[in-house]
Formats: C-alpha cells, structure tokens, sequence
C-alpha cells in the first residue's frame, strides 16, 4: 500500500476510536450493535449484543483494512477475512468511518458492497511514453489503463508499472481497432460484428485469455475488461461469457450504451465489482446528449452499483459520480490541432491560455483528473456558475 494510505488510515483510525470512546457503540451493515469494552494502545475490545464473550481486534487490522478500503474503493465482508474473522465488525467499522463518504449496495444474499463516492481516474494512452509516467508518478497519480493490443507491441511497459510504482486495469484493445476500422473503411459507428469475418492474429479471444491467465497474479493489475464489440451488445456478451470459461481472472463486464436497460440489470444481478459502460466515445463529439440521457437512466436505475465510464473524461464525471473512468483525452494537446484544452473546476474543457505549453495543459488536466477521487459532491455546471 501507499505511504499516504497508511497515514490516512492512522489519522481515521483515531477518529474512529475517539468517537467510539464517546459513544460507547458502533453498528454493523446489519444494524447489529457492537459495545466497546476497551480501546486500548494494540487492540479494539468489543462485545456484540448476540455474543457472550468479548472479542478484539487489533488496532493494526483495523488500520489495515482501512488502508485496504482507500486502495481498492470498494469491498464486500469477503474481501476483510485475511485482517480479521470478525469481518462483521470491520465492515460496520468501515461504514462508520466513511459513512457519509461512501454508497452501500445490498447483495442478494443479504449481505453488502461498500464503495467510496468520487471518481478513480485511470490514465490511459501511456504504454509508449515513460516520461509522461514518470510526469503522472510524479503528480502522484497511480493508475494506468493499458491496452493489451499495445502490452503485445510494447510488453515493456508492463515492467514501467514496478518502475513507477503505478496500478493498471487491462484493456482488450478492442476501440482502438474498432476506431482503425472504421478510419479505413470510411464509415460511421452503426458498423456490426467487427471481429467477425477477420483473422486478428494474437488479437483473438483465446488470445487475450491466455495473457489474463499469464498476468492475472500480477499485483500491478487490478483486472481486466473483456473483449467487447463497439455497437455489439449480443457479441460483447459472448465474449463475456466465452472469456469467463478461459479464466478465473478478475474481468469487469462492459454494458454497451446500445443495449437495452434490461441486459445491463442482467449484469447488475451478477454482483461484479464494477461494471464498464462502453460505447460512449463515438457519440461524444456531435451526440453527447444522447450519452447523458442514457448515463442518467443508468445510474437512477443501479445508483448504488459501480460504473467505469470507458474513454469519458468530462463533466459528466461529476454529473453522474461514476465509481471510475479512463481516457486520453489528457493528451488532446499533443495529438491534434485545437486540443489544447484545460479542465473548469466543473469538468467542462476551455483553450488553454496561449501562454501554457503543451506539457503544462497535460499536467494541469491531469492534477484535475486525480482531484476527482476526492469530490463528493455534484459541482455546478458552467452556465450554472455563470448564472450565479
């Protein structure tokens, strides 16, 4: 873990202990009531109303899991048994030091995930670019998203993640060749069935299966997005599927926008940690309302689920309080003509002054992106600030 988790969870912990001593009780996610018998220097004394005899648990375990909880963003009870066994305990710990901090979903067996509010940023378009990482380590960013089409073609990146001490999520790749396609073949984003009909070498499921299973162990990589299919949804399921039967990996299934409510609450039912929204980026430049509107039915619908926006980096972040997202969109200055933009404090882009250099509109829009994981609340849209 990160330094600065250890401290935050040092700082929380003592919070949580001066609030119990005063209080004299802390709940479970169940709502059964846990009585402090003692706090002291090493370990938490705590009786529950159902038990008999007093437990403990140390203090170190509790700073642990909370360190753990900043890390990863979101838990289910399962996830604390390598600290403690009285994982009801941590958990209602948990809640109670994040509570008005963190959105709590109830599972079908009763039982519940708790996730941090905010938006976990992951930086993407840098597996070729060691200078930009070490720019990103240096702003204290820590996540990557990488392409797996770019790991076969620059696999030395995988080793850049130890050299900056950074954490990716694996993408399949599969927009990049989406979007060559369809560069190639001049037409719009309605095509179907992209990987139909062509060979794509190492690019296959099989493929991308075997370098999950070969990299699935890695501490660096937090998991991995399936192979989906840009305007697909029947295809992106079947790949799902079909990647599930090749490895026991941690894969974040992806909804595409163009699916229907239904299909997205069929993954919803699979309990997965987070859910990748996919599909977004090709309405974006002309069509951006129509991914607000579904984005807004989405997360009325599942507001307590985990959603990463795939390739979304703008203000509808902070509109719909995704759990994460990633994108190059950072990068615009450097990639084209008129991309020198920089981020309002409600995520909505203007030029840059002519006076920032393309390295400093990079790093002022990404000193914004890692600022999202702190913002809880839903920030004023432009014309709203204009107004007031």
């Amino acid at each position: 873990m990160y330094i600065e988790y250890k401290l935050n969870a040092r700082k929380i912990e003592r919070q949580f202990k001066r609030m119990l001593i005063k209080k004299g009780t802390f709940h479970t996610a169940q709502g059964c009531r846990n009585y402090l018998v003692e706090y002291g220097k090493t370990y938490l004394e705590f009786k529950s109303e159902k038990g008999v005899a007093p437990q403990k648990i140390k203090r170190r375990s509790i700073r642990q899991v909370i360190s753990f909880f900043f890390f990863k963003r979101t838990t289910v009870r399962k996830d604390l048994e390598r600290y403690s066994s009285f994982t009801s305990a941590l958990f209602g710990i948990l809640l109670q030091c994040f509570k008005d901090k963190v959105r709590l979903l109830k599972l079908r067996a009763g039982l519940y995930r708790l996730s941090l509010l905010g938006t976990r940023f992951f930086f993407s378009g840098l597996e070729r670019d060691p200078a930009l990482l070490k720019m990103l380590k240096d702003s204290n960013g820590k996540y990557v998203l990488f392409n797996y089409k770019n790991i076969l073609e620059s696999p030395q990146c995988l080793q850049m993640l130890d050299t900056y001490d950074l954490f990716c999520v694996v993408d399949s790749g599969a927009f990049s060749i989406f979007n060559k396609k369809r560069k190639s073949s001049k037409q719009l984003f309605h095509q179907r069935n992209l990987f139909e009909n062509e060979k794509l070498d190492e690019m296959t499921l099989e493929g991308y299966a075997q370098f999950i299973n070969s990299h699935k162990k890695n501490k660096r990589i937090l998991g991995f997005f399936p192979l989906d299919c840009i305007g697909d949804p029947e295809k992106t399921k079947v790949n799902y599927e079909r990647l599930k039967e090749l490895t026991d990996a941690n894969i974040c299934p992806v909804w595409q926008i163009t699916d229907s409510l239904e299909g997205l609450d069929q993954l919803v039912k699979e309990e997965p940690e987070m859910i990748g929204l996919g599909g977004c980026v090709p309405f974006l430049s002309s069509r951006k309302h129509i991914v607000r509107d579904i984005l807004d039915q989405v997360t009325k619908r599942h507001p307590n689920v985990c959603f990463h926006g795939l390739g979304l980096a703008d203000e509808m972040l902070l509109e719909f309080n995704l759990f994460s997202a990633d994108s190059t969109s950072f990068l615009n200055a450097r990639k084209w003509e008129g991309g020198n933009k920089i981020y309002l404090s409600n995520g909505e882009r203007i030029n840059a002054p002519e006076s920032m250099s393309t390295l400093d509109i990079i790093k002022q829009n990404i000193q914004f992106l890692l600022e999202l994981e702190e913002i809880k609340n839903r920030q004023l849209s432009f014309s709203e600030l204009l107004v007031s």
